[in-house]
C-alpha cells in the first residue's frame, strides 16, 4: 500500500538520490539553494512511499514570495518531479501533483514550473509569460557601440568582492518585480542551474553583476546600478568573454536594458517564460497590470470576466489600476484554460473576448536562478 505524505528530515538524502537517479543529474550541484548539504528541504517534498518504506516518487514546491509594484504575491516554483523507473505508470505523479495543488489552493496565488506543455496542462498549467532574448555579435558591438568608452570596466567572481551579498540583494529588491532572495543564501541561489555570478566593476568599484552560463555566451540576468553603464558593460563583456555571439535574456518590463539592446542587437525573439497555474486571478491581474502600466504602458479601459469561477472586474484610468472581486452581468465566462490563455499568452489576440488593446499577455517572467 503506497502512502502519500510530506517527506521527513531523515529522508533528505533519499529525495536527492531519487532525483539524481531519475534525471541522471547531480541535484546537489544543480540546485544548491535546495539541496546543498547545509540546507534541509525535506518539507518541500511530497513523496510516495511503498510498504517497505522506499521512496517511489516525489514532487517538490520551492516557496518564492514575489513582489510586483508593492503587491505581495504568494508563489511557489514546482520541480523535482521524479518517479523511480520501476514505479512509472502507477499514478504516483498525478496523486502527488493533485495533493500539492489542493494544499496550495488557499495559501498561494500562483504556482510556476518549467516542463513539457501537454504533460502539465493536465494539471491546469499554461505555457506563457514573456521573455525577450537578444543576440549580440562582434559586429554589433564594433559598430553599434563604437563611441562607447568601456575603459575601467572589469569582471570578477561576484562573491569574492567585499560587500557583494548586500549589493546584489539591494539590486534585486530595487526592481519593480522580484522574487525574494535570502541574503545569507545568495551564493547558493546565484549558482542555481550551473549559472555563474560575475561582478561588474568600474575602476575597482562594484557597479553591477551578470549571471552567465558555463560557456559564458548567455547572460540570464543583467543588473547594473546605473542605466548609463549598460552599454559600457555589454561592450566590455563582449571582449572579456570572447564569445562570437552573446545571448542576453531580459524581462519585457526592464525598459533601460531593452532600450539599449534593441538599439544594437542582431536580432531578438519573444518567448514564453514558464508554465503558470493561477489560483487567485484578481491578485495576479492587479499586480501585473500595474507593472505593465508603469513600464511599457497600457490604454485606459475596463474588463470584466468570471475566470475559473472567480468574478473579476479590472479598470485602468488616470488613477491607475483597480481590480474588484465582482463581475458585470454580461461578463464573459472563461474556464481555467481559457482564462490563463487570455492573460498569459500571445494567442490572447486571437480569442473572441473583448479586452482593451495591449493589456495581455501579462509580463510574467522568472530569472533563471529563481527557477527550481
Amino acid at each position: 500500500m503506497v502512502k502519500y505524505r510530506t517527506a521527513t528530515p531523515n529522508e533528505r538524502e533519499e529525495c536527492i538520490d531519487l532525483a539524481n537517479y531519475a534525471f541522471r543529474l547531480d541535484f546537489e550541484t544543480l540546485m544548491p539553494k535546495a539541496y546543498n548539504k547545509n540546507v534541509d528541504s525535506s518539507a518541500m517534498h511530497k513523496v510516495a512511499v511503498d510498504e517497505k518504506g522506499r521512496l517511489r516518487a516525489q514532487v517538490a514546491v520551492f516557496p518564492e514570495p514575489l513582489t510586483v509594484c508593492d503587491y505581495t504575491l504568494r508563489t511557489g516554483y514546482l520541480g523535482t518531479v521524479s518517479v523511480h523507473p520501476r514505479a512509472r505508470g502507477e499514478g504516483h505523479m498525478k496523486a502527488l501533483m493533485d495533493m500539492w495543488l489542493e494544499e496550495l489552493r488557499n495559501t498561494c496565488d500562483m504556482v510556476v514550473l518549467y516542463g513539457q506543455r501537454q504533460r502539465y496542462e493536465y494539471f491546469g498549467f499554461t505555457l506563457g509569460g514573456v521573455k525577450f532574448k537578444y543576440f549580440v555579435g562582434e559586429a554589433n558591438v564594433r559598430h553599434g557601440l563604437r563611441h562607447v568608452n568601456d575603459t575601467g570596466i572589469s569582471f570578477s567572481p561576484l562573491f569574492e568582492i567585499e560587500g557583494a551579498e548586500a549589493f546584489a540583494h539591494s539590486m534585486n529588491t530595487s526592481r519593480l518585480a522580484y522574487i525574494e532572495r535570502n541574503l545569507q543564501q545568495l551564493p547558493l541561489i546565484f549558482n542555481s542551474l550551473h549559472q555563474k555570478a560575475l561582478g561588474v566593476l568600474d575602476k575597482g568599484k562594484l557597479i553591477g553583476y551578470l549571471i552567465v552560463n558555463e560557456a559564458g555566451d548567455e547572460i540570464s540576468e543583467f543588473a547594473v546600478a546605473n542605466a548609463d553603464d549598460i552599454a559600457r558593460t555589454i561592450k566590455a563583456y563582449r571582449g572579456y568573454s570572447r564569445a562570437e555571439r552573446i545571448t542576453i535574456v531580459t524581462p519585457e518590463y526592464d525598459i533601460s536594458l531593452n532600450t539599449a539592446l534593441g538599439s544594437i542587437a542582431d536580432d531578438y525573439v519573444i518567448e514564453n517564460s514558464d508554465m503558470y497555474h493561477i489560483l487567485d486571478f484578481a491578485n495576479v491581474l492587479e499586480a501585473y497590470l500595474t507593472l505593465k502600466l508603469k513600464t511599457t504602458g497600457i490604454v485606459q479601459g475596463e474588463f470584466s470576466a468570471v475566470m475559473d469561477g472567480q468574478p473579476v472586474t479590472a479598470r485602468v484610468d488616470a488613477d491607475g489600476v483597480t481590480v474588484e472581486r465582482s463581475a458585470k452581468p454580461d461578463a464573459v465566462v472563461l474556464n481555467k484554460q481559457q482564462a490563463q490563455a487570455l492573460l498569459l499568452t500571445q494567442h490572447s489576440r486571437y480569442m473572441a473576448v473583448d479586452v482593451p488593446t495591449g493589456w495581455f499577455p501579462l509580463p510574467l517572467f522568472w530569472y533563471k536562478i529563481d527557477k527550481y
